[in-house]
């Protein structure tokens, strides 16, 4: 089965999900073009690591943003706000795990397939998909794209 998706300007490969680690964990390889602004939002019940493997990588919490280098990692506790952008001239190509699983079933419903030599696609993500099954897992979306938390 095809792991390439695009979701939210984000390229995802689904590396190990839920179904691989017994629920423990999603394993999903990302590629984050210049500039891609991920929404401000709080995950309630798993954490988030980001693993930057080329290229630059902003978190931005309340306290900061913390800037991320190749071969450099941070993560994410339950209940922190954050929002990832993609700082630098390059695209930044990433490792994420989100514990335990069940990103990587959102990544596969709202996402679009298709590989980072496609290029992202021109439409949107399906929005409705992506907050229902986000919500579901105890995600809460605080802003739009590049607003303040």
């Amino acid at each position: 089965m095809d792991q390439n998706f695009w979701l939210l300007g984000i390229h995802r490969k689904i590396i190990a999900s839920g179904t691989d680690t017994n629920g423990t964990y999603d394993l999903v390889a990302g590629y984050v073009p210049p500039g891609i602004k991920t929404p401000p939002h709080i995950h309630h019940q798993y954490i988030e690591t980001e693993y930057v493997i080329k290229g630059e990588l902003s978190i931005q919490t309340p306290t900061g943003t913390i800037l991320l280098q190749a071969g450099e990692g941070y993560t994410i506790p339950k209940g922190m706000p954050h929002a990832l952008i993609a700082t630098g001239d390059e695209p930044a190509h990433i490792i994420t795990v989100f514990a335990p699983a069940g990103f990587a079933e959102v990544i596969r419903a709202a996402g679009f397939a298709g590989t980072i030599q496609d290029g992202a696609p021109v439409k949107a993500a399906n929005m409705e998909i992506f907050n229902s099954l986000s919500t579901a897992l105890g995600d809460e979306t605080i802003g739009p794209p590049g607003s303040p938390l």
